[in-house]
Formats: C-alpha cells, structure tokens, sequence
C-alpha cells in the first residue's frame, strides 16, 4: 500500500511545504532555474540535438566496427564506446539520450541497454574541471583526482556485470538502421531534445527546493567535520552540483574532500538518476538495481581516490 502511493505521497508533501514556507519554495525554484540556464542548457542541449543526429545514421556505428572487438572485450559491448564517449563529452543524461536512440533503432536490446547504462551515464569532463576542480576546489593540480577515479571507475564497474551480460544478449544479432532525409533526422532530434531539456529542468526544480528546504535545518556554523560529512552527504544525495559545493566550501581535509566529491560525482544524486528516467522512453529502466550500482560506482570511485592519495 505505502509502495504503491509513495509518489503521490511525495507530491503532497511537497504542495504543503509550499503553502507553508513560499519564500523557500521561490529560493529553491530560481536556484534550479539559474543552475539549470547557466550550467545545463548550454552544454546539454546542442549536445543532445547533435548526438540524436548522429545515431539516426549508422555513419558511426560503421566507423566504430573497427574497434568493435576491443571494445566488446573491455566492455562487453560493441556499441558501449558511443555512449561512453558521448558521457565523457556532455555528460549526464546524454549517455542514457544516446542508448534510448540506439534501442529505438533496433541496434541493442533493452539488456544491454541496462547494462550500458550502469557505466557509461557518466560525468563530463567539462563540468569536473570547469565546475568542481577549478570552480569550486580551486587547484586545477586535484583535477586527476577526480577525472582518473570517476572515467576509470566506470571501467571497474562494467567488469561487475559483464558476465549476466553475455549470457543474456551476447550471441544476439543486431538489426541495420534505416536511411533517414536529413530534414526528418534533423526534426526528429529538435523535437526530442527540446522534450528532454525541459524535462531535465523540472526535475531540477523539483530537487532544488527539496534541497533549499532541507538546508533550512542545518546551522550556518559547523561544528564537527563530521556535520560537514554528513550535510555534504545528504545534499549531495538529492543534487550533486549543491553537494560537491558544500563539501569543497567546508573545513574538511582536502584528501576527505576529494574522497566525498568522488563518491557524489559517480553516485549522480537523485536529481540524475530522475533525470535519466525521464530522458529514456524506449526501454525499462531496472530503477532499483541502477540505484544500488551507482551507489556501487561512487564506493569504486572513492576507493581508487584513497589509492591515488596513497601512491601519489
């Protein structure tokens, strides 16, 4: 009973604390709206008209034949370097836009569409070294220790799921994606792109004034470095960009907060991984088990972060 209504549950307490407290819901909203404007819309959006044309044709598929073996062997697809590289560029949700383009063309079915999900939903590059290393840490010198840990970690992570792969879908043949005009492809990937973006910009909303709310309860002075763990933790759950902001501006160790950025980055938060719920129409999204294994990406990630600070 409580399952079944958790989602309208949720709506209701939300439209309260909106009667209740406006001011927090207007801070929490034009938060979302500027971070989705400034920080998304720019990167995300070209990115997702482009790489919706892209996997329209079977241009790139054809080019990538030629590394196909390799990367069947590292990552137990022949398609998974498109999504990977499509996630390293713009980031999250543009991976998971690039599976549900290619599951609708019929080139991967809805397992190894999971399965590239797991890993290949990714951070970009831009957002840690712009944003998180020289933003918000300051010292483009910590920018390895977050892009070696949070890119390699999705590598150790395909490595976890490989094998229930190949035992599903290995020996399943792929169909050939059919001719389209430029025109129709081009109209196509407006269309979808405008409906991802603005969707991406509710959910944001959405998890911003959650956020504003619960930032409400926590003093403006911290105690222990243990409240900075924990507030980080907690806001870094719901949106990491609010959460790796609040770490990276607490009295912690930098090698703590290098090992937190690590995990918030690679976990996503929820606003993410709704996000990517919300971007994908053509195949069922495992949601329960996507969330256990990015919370098993962000353990990897914050593992080989503790090894890099060893070593180096």
């Amino acid at each position: 009973m409580l399952k079944k209504n958790i989602a309208p549950i949720f709506a209701l307490v939300l439209i309260i604390i909106f009667f209740i407290q406006p001011e927090i819901v207007r801070s929490g909203a034009i938060a979302g709206i500027t971070l989705w404007y400034k920080k998304i819309l720019p990167f995300l959006f070209p990115m997702f008209i482009l790489s919706n044309i892209l996997l329209q044709y079977s241009l790139l598929y054809e080019l990538l034949e030629k590394v196909s073996k390799i990367s069947k062997k590292l990552l137990g697809s022949a398609f998974a370097i498109i999504p990977y590289i499509i996630g390293i560029i713009s980031g999250y949700p543009s991976a998971a836009v690039a599976i549900d383009s290619m599951v609708k063309s019929n080139s991967i079915n809805q397992s190894e569409a999971n399965y590239l999900l797991y890993f290949t939903n990714i951070c970009s590059f831009q957002f840690i070294s712009a944003v998180v290393v020289m933003s918000m840490l300051e010292d483009k010198s910590l920018l390895i220790y977050v892009t070696i840990p949070h890119f390699i970690g999705a590598i150790v992570l395909s490595s976890f799921f490989k094998k229930d792969f190949y035992i599903t879908t290995g020996t399943k043949k792929r169909n050939i994606i059919k001719h389209v005009s430029f025109n129709k492809a081009f109209s196509n990937a407006i269309t979808k792109s405008i409906i991802s973006i603005l969707t991406i910009c509710g959910v944001i909303i959405i998890f911003s004034i959650i956020s504003e709310y619960i930032l409400t309860f926590i003093p403006t002075t911290y105690t222990s470095n243990i409240t900075d763990i924990f507030i980080g933790l907690i806001v870094g759950a719901l949106e990491i960009t609010n959460g790796c902001n609040v770490v990276s501006s607490s009295c912690l160790p930098i090698e703590v907060k290098l090992i937190l950025i690590n995990f918030l980055i690679s976990f996503s938060g929820f606003s993410i991984i709704f996000q990517t719920i919300t971007v994908v129409t053509n195949f069922e999204i495992g949601i329960l088990k996507y969330i256990k294994t990015k919370f098993v990406y962000g353990i990897i990630s914050a593992f080989i972060t503790v090894l890099m600070l060893i070593i180096m």
